[in-house]
């Protein structure tokens, strides 16, 4: 239907009145899934929380020095890590709640490197069960809590796969498999160069 302006001539022939142009939809409108309101929230406050760790460990890293290199990790090393989580935990909360492409591939990253992140607590734990048995908590504690976090962070991982979850980011023509391999090319990257620094600083 032709749609003519208070100003339009009225006696002026159809042929000369001029239909104005539709405004095209703009991108990213749909509507963000609770569920992507709820994890970008957590982890806004999980960012924040983590920031503040910061001084806590600055405090407390003379103290932990002996034992963290007693595990094989530079105290250097956790600082940074702390502080790239930080940044990567608020980051992935802003893109997700503006619903940014950039934020679906945060989270998306958040969640994979929290899942190398905690199997490798795991086989750690593993390798050091027999210290452990002599701790407050025995090795089955560590074991179910890393484990369980395993779990969680893979099925929020699947969840970022979900329809109306790629609608709302703008990315329904994602190939997940590719998306799938680049993601977990990257973080066995990290956790190859950050075991190579822990070598050498041993």
């Amino acid at each position: 239907m032709v749609e003519v302006s208070v100003t339009d001539n009225p006696y002026d022939s159809p042929s000369s009145i001029t239909p104005r142009p539709t405004r095209e939809p703009c991108r990213g409108t749909a509507t963000r899934p609770v569920g992507v309101s709820i994890l970008a929230v957590l982890q806004l406050i999980g960012g924040v929380l983590l920031f503040g760790a910061q001084f806590l460990l600055f405090a407390n890293l003379q103290a932990m020095d002996e034992s963290l290199r007693s595990i094989g990790i530079p105290p250097a090393l956790l600082v940074i890590g702390v502080m790239f989580l930080a940044i990567l935990t608020i980051a992935s909360g802003v893109g997700m709640w503006m619903g940014t492409r950039w934020g679906w591939w945060l989270a998306a990253f958040y969640y994979v490197y929290s899942i190398f992140r905690n199997g490798f607590a795991l086989l750690t734990i593993v390798a050091m069960a027999d210290q452990l048995e002599g701790g407050t908590r025995g090795p089955e504690y560590y074991m179910i809590k890393h484990g369980g976090r395993v779990v969680v962070h893979l099925l929020l991982f699947l969840y970022f796969f979900k329809g109306n979850v790629l609608e709302f980011f703008g990315m329904e023509m994602l190939s997940k498999l590719k998306a799938i391999s680049i993601l977990v090319g990257i973080c066995i990257a990290i956790l190859a160069a950050t075991s190579a620094i822990s070598l050498i600083s041993a």
